[in-house]
Order: C-alpha cells, then sequence, then structure tokens
C-alpha cells in the first residue's frame, strides 16, 4: 500500500513537468512605447522576440534603424503599429534613422516569414530592406500599409525565397524605386500601391533564372513564381512606371513551368521612359484595364520574345509618343482606346512604333461611343439613369472596369446643361463595368425641354460621335381633382371624425 503510495505520488510530481515539456512556446505580443509598456525600442522588442510573436509598436517617432536578423531564436515575426487604445492603425508610428542604414533591414537574410505593417518610414538608404529565407524551406514577406517616402534609395527592397505580397503601400518620391522586389521564389503580388515621381522606377520586380542568386537567397527560379499587380499607381517616375523582369538572363526559353505577369487595373501616366515594360517573361503577359497615358512609351515589349503570349487588351493607351514600342508576334492589341477613332494607324492616335515586319493584331479598337437613357422622356424633377458605352467591333469590343487604378477618381468626368448629376454634377455613379462596359449616371433634370449630358474622357473620348446624349425633359404633371371629389373627401373624413367621437364615448 505504502510503496503504490509513492509511486503515486512519483507520477503526481513527474506528470505536470511531463506536459509543460510537451506544451510549445505560445506566440506572445510585446509592447513598444516611449513609457509603460515592454521596451522602449523596436530593437530591443526584437532581439527579445520568440518565433511566431507580435511587436506592436505604440504611436510617436522611433529614432533608431531596426536589425531583424538580430532575432535570436528564428522564427516568424509581425510588427505592427497601434494607435493609443492599442488597435492596430496604420500611420501612427514613425520611424526615422538619422544614419546610414534602413529604418527595417536584414543582415544576413531573416529565417522565417516576416510581416511588417503600418510604418512610416524615411532614410538615406531604404527604408525598408529586408530578405527573408529559410535553409531547405521557404520563407514569405508580407508588407503592408506602409509609406517610405523620400529615401536617398528605394522606398521598400525585398527579396524572398518564398512569395512576396506588399498591397496599401506609397513608395513615392525616392531617390532609385518606389517599391523593388528584387527576387523571390514564390509569387509576386502587389497591390492597392502608389509609386509616384522616383528617380528611376515606380515598381521595379526582378525574378533571377536559378542561375543565379540575389541578396543571400540562393536557387531562385524565375520560372516558378508568378507576378500580379493590380490597382496600382506609378505616375511620373524618371524612367519606367512599371519595369518587370521575368529573368535576370537573355537567352531563357520558356518552358511552360510558370512565369506569367498580370498587371490589371493599374495606371502609368507622365513617366520619362515608358508606362510599362516587361522584360524576358518566360510565360503569359497579360496588361489589361489600365490608363496609360503621356509617357514616352505606353508599352516597350523590347525583350519579350520568349513569351509564351503576349495581351494588351481593353486599354487607354493615348499621349504617348509611343503607343506599343518594338511588338512581337506573340501580340494581341485588340480593344484598346488609342487617342482617336481610326487606330494607331491613324493621325492623332498613338502609333505602334518599330515593328520589323511584325503583323500587329490591334483591330478591332475602340471607336464609337453610344448613349442611351433608362427613361426618356423624363419628368422634370425625376431621376433618369444615362448610361454610356465604349465600344468597336467588329466582333464587338469594350473597354472594361476602370480603365486605371480603381482607388483613385475615374478616367472620366459628366456634365449636364439642364439640372444635377449624381447630385453634384459632375461624378459617376460606377465606373465602365465588364463585360459590356457601362459608364452610367443619375440625371435628375429642372425644366422641361431637353437636358445634354456629355461625357468627357483622355485624349478626345468625348469628341466621338456618341459622347453626348440628349434627354427629353417634359414638365411633371400637375393634379386635378375630378369635379365633386372635394365633396367626397369632406364628407368622408367627416365620416371618419365622427367614428372616432363614437368609438370615445362607448369606452
Amino acid at each position: 500500500m505504502r510503496k503504490g503510495m509513492v509511486v503515486v505520488g512519483v507520477l503526481a510530481l513527474v506528470v505536470p513537468l511531463l506536459l509543460v515539456w510537451a506544451t510549445p512556446v505560445s506566440a506572445a505580443t510585446i509592447s513598444v512605447c516611449a513609457s509603460g509598456c515592454d521596451y522602449t525600442t523596436i530593437q530591443a522588442a526584437v532581439n527579445a522576440a520568440n518565433g511566431g510573436d507580435v511587436i506592436e509598436v505604440y504611436p510617436g517617432t522611433y529614432d533608431e534603424s531596426v536589425s531583424l536578423s538580430a532575432m535570436d531564436p528564428d522564427g516568424d515575426l509581425t510588427l505592427v503599429t497601434v494607435n493609443n487604445a492599442g488597435n492596430p492603425t496604420p500611420g501612427t508610428v514613425t520611424v526615422e534613422y538619422h544614419g546610414v542604414e534602413a529604418e527595417f533591414y536584414t543582415t544576413p537574410p531573416f529565417n522565417g516569414d516576416l510581416t511588417i505593417d503600418g510604418f512610416i518610414v524615411h532614410s538615406v538608404f531604404p527604408g525598408i530592406e529586408v530578405t527573408v529565407a529559410t535553409p531547405g524551406g521557404e520563407s514569405d514577406v508580407v508588407i503592408q500599409n506602409v509609406t517610405a517616402t523620400g529615401t536617398q534609395s528605394d522606398g521598400i527592397r525585398v527579396s524572398a525565397d518564398g512569395d512576396v505580397t506588399i498591397s496599401n503601400c506609397i513608395g513615392s518620391d525616392n531617390e532609385y524605386s518606389g517599391i523593388h522586389v528584387n527576387g523571390a521564389g514564390g509569387d509576386v503580388i502587389i497591390t492597392d500601391c502608389t509609386a509616384n515621381g522616383n528617380g528611376d522606377h515606380g515598381v521595379f520586380v526582378i525574378l533571377p533564372s536559378a542561375a543565379s542568386t540575389e541578396a543571400g537567397v540562393a536557387a531562385i527560379d524565375g520560372l516558378g513564381g508568378a507576378i500580379n499587380i493590380t490597382n496600382s499607381t506609378a505616375n511620373d517616375n524618371e524612367e519606367h512606371g512599371f519595369l518587370v523582369v521575368g529573368s535576370a538572363f537573355t537567352g531563357l526559353q520558356a518552358d511552360g513551368s510558370g512565369g506569367n505577369v498580370t498587371i490589371t487595373n493599374c495606371t502609368a501616366k507622365g513617366n520619362g521612359e515608358s508606362g510599362f515594360d516587361p522584360r524576358r517573361i518566360p510565360g503569359q503577359l497579360t496588361i489589361q484595364d489600365c490608363l496609360i497615358q503621356d509617357n514616352e512609351e505606353a508599352v516597350d515589349l523590347n525583350e519579350m520574345s520568349m513569351a509564351t503570349g503576349v495581351l494588351v487588351n481593353g486599354n487607354i493607351i493615348c499621349g504617348n509618343d509611343c503607343g506599343i514600342a518594338n511588338p512581337v508576334s506573340q501580340l494581341n492589341a485588340e480593344g484598346n482606346w488609342w487617342g482617336c477613332a481610326g487606330g494607331p494607324e491613324a493621325a492623332g492616335c498613338d502609333p505602334i512604333c518599330q515593328t520589323d515586319s511584325i503583323a500587329v493584331a490591334f483591330t478591332p479598337w475602340i471607336s464609337e461611343v453610344s448613349a442611351s437613357a433608362t427613361v426618356d422622356p423624363v419628368n422634370a424633377g425625376e431621376p433618369t439613369v444615362v448610361k454610356f458605352q465604349f465600344h468597336g467591333g467588329p466582333p464587338t469590343v469594350y473597354l472594361g472596369e476602370g480603365p486605371g487604378d480603381l482607388r483613385g477618381p475615374a478616367p472620366f468626368t459628366v456634365s449636364t446643361d439642364n439640372g444635377t448629376l449624381n447630385g453634384n454634377g459632375a461624378t459617376v455613379d460606377e465606373f465602365i463595368n465588364a463585360p459590356n462596359g457601362n459608364l452610367q449616371v443619375t440625371l435628375v433634370p429642372d425644366t422641361a425641354g431637353t437636358a445634354t449630358v456629355t461625357v468627357s474622357g483622355p485624349c478626345g473620348l468625348s469628341d466621338l460621335e456618341g459622347a453626348t446624349a440628349v434627354v427629353g425633359v417634359v414638365a411633371a404633371a400637375e393634379f386635378v381633382p375630378e369635379p365633386g371629389s372635394v365633396l367626397l373627401l369632406g364628407s368622408g373624413l367627416m365620416g371618419l371624425a365622427g367614428y372616432a367621437t363614437l368609438r370615445l364615448r362607448k369606452r
């Protein structure tokens, strides 16, 4: 009996220890602020972090350069800005180091998944310069809600042996590129970003071939990952708006293993060289529903002979010295607005340059506007929806949603000489909606007669026939009571009053 009690007692002591040893260490939340938090500097919090931890940085300006590689042991890490209540809030924290290093950097590569969320960074070096890589595995990096402006290098510079996701970021007015993905072994996703006024490129993405290494990331296969850029703007950069390189080396041939590039609903205006400069893409290139205006070249395909296909469809391409430079035989450039009704071979349209006898498929293009009203004629003071459709053919092609970055103002405005449009006379209810290309406004005319509604857009779209809708307006009908109806109404009211009186007396 005593022996049994001893065994039970030993087990009672040992089992809890075994449970503690077997239970993984849970991720922690570490706070950073001037006083009252776990740490007063971001670097101290990184040094103390374990894999999976979240570092919450409270409002303020921090004069420091943070080495993320100082985290020991290695593991996943998230850094996020919060407001005074501790809720994630972008833009509440500025990190501005007055030395030569980036505000956030890695040397050597960070071994784990990394997320940087919400910071404002300034530096004489890149604001963010990070590489993530895990020996024998893949690490991903997420940069979101970050503003990197006025640096003397790239605003955001990222490398990874896994996926790279950059969203809702601003990389403007930097000496080099605004957003630079300098190698990725997986997919690259850039969405809802702005990269304007940089000394080199707005957005620069390069996927090196397997024969190269990039910033400590070994054996990156440029044929494996896809690049998707959407809802982003790169304007007024000294060189290219969007420069996308599928392989670091020439002579690489497509083998069907990946490397597709898709760019949709983006805006590239006023860049010193090309709006879009894709190079050595081994798979399919698609540029669609974009606004490409007032660049030296809209799209330069100088190094695109290896692509499996090139689609440049449904865009506004106008005001550029050259619409498409150096076309390739794989190019399909149908369904674009080229700046005039005659297409790229007509005077006044953006030309297709340096064809070298390559037949370019650009027919049909956008050449007409059709307008219609839901109610015509409409009573004064009552609404009617007026629709405009930008199309061409045959076969029929339409402009799709946008075109351009959907976060900004529409590239179209509307006006009327009678009444209001959507309450203020100058906005649209909806962007052009794929697949049938309808842009619509709500008209409420003031007076009888007609209401002229005119749509204006880039590079002479308002000059096209059909860009003006004329809606008939009639005066609102006045109510004239039938003879005797007033007497009947009065009798009815008296009867109701008497009924109410009876009911009250009964109670």
